[in-house]
Formats: C-alpha cells, sequence, structure tokens
C-alpha cells in the first residue's frame, strides 16, 4: 500500500539524479535548479482497474534560473528531451516503481514550458504530469 507522501518522495529521489535539488512538497522559496513535487489535479483516481488500482497525478515543477534566457533555455531543454541525463521522462523510466513505492510511473506530458512564477518569483520552467498506479 502506498500513500501520496511515499509517492512524492519517490519521485524526488528520482528527479534528483537529474542533478535537480528535489523538493517531495511545496516550499515557500527554492533555489534553482530546483524541481518540486506536489499533488496534480485530480490528485487521485479511484478505483481505474478491476483490481482496484488507483491512480494519482503527480505534478513536477522545474524551475531554473531566469536571468539568462538563453542558458536557460539551454538548459530547460534537456529537461523536457526524452531521454539523456537531464531529462525528467528518462529519470522516471530508470525506475517506473519510484523506489518500490508504486506498481508503475509515467509521465504523460510536459504541460508548460516557458516562464513559470513559483511562489512570486519568475523562473524558466516546465511542468510534468506524471500518473502513479497504486493501491491506496
Amino acid at each position: 500500500m502506498a500513500d501520496v507522501d511515499a509517492l512524492a518522495n519517490g519521485l524526488s529521489n528520482r528527479l534528483a539524479t537529474t542533478g535537480l535539488r528535489a523538493s517531495p512538497n511545496a516550499p515557500g522559496a527554492v533555489s534553482p535548479p530546483a524541481v518540486v513535487v506536489i499533488p496534480s489535479r485530480p490528485a487521485v483516481l479511484y478505483g481505474q482497474t478491476m483490481d482496484g488500482e488507483n491512480q494519482v497525478n503527480l505534478l513536477a515543477i522545474v524551475l531554473l534560473s531566469a536571468a539568462n534566457d538563453t542558458s536557460g533555455q539551454v538548459a530547460l531543454n534537456a529537461v523536457v528531451s526524452s531521454s539523456g541525463p537531464k531529462s525528467i521522462n528518462a529519470a522516471v523510466q530508470a525506475d517506473p516503481t519510484l523506489g518500490g513505492t508504486c506498481e508503475f510511473a509515467v509521465v504523460t506530458q510536459c504541460a508548460t514550458y516557458g516562464i513559470v512564477n513559483y511562489a512570486g518569483q519568475d523562473y524558466m520552467g516546465a511542468t510534468f504530469t506524471v500518473e502513479c498506479g497504486v493501491h491506496l
């Protein structure tokens, strides 16, 4: 049985392998390069399969310095790439159980790319939706 905190920690640990400072919750301030993991919408879909599998949706918010648009975009391109050492997608694919916290996890989309406002501060960033299959 998994819980949302365990999933957020598991995803945060996976995403830390990309070189980002990873947080499994929403801190009031971050120091880029960072990624913040929070529940997405809808947060939980119950009973998605006949065996009682539930889906937990997490949002990974990548925040990079906006001080230099060119270097920020180059860094962000590596994060949104489907593969490579900085790729969010590749990090999740490398351990789709997020350290054993779920049956599977998959990055389904990069929903935002560009300037992201977090806690009143603008960053070069992107948001990723990660679907996790679990028994809650």
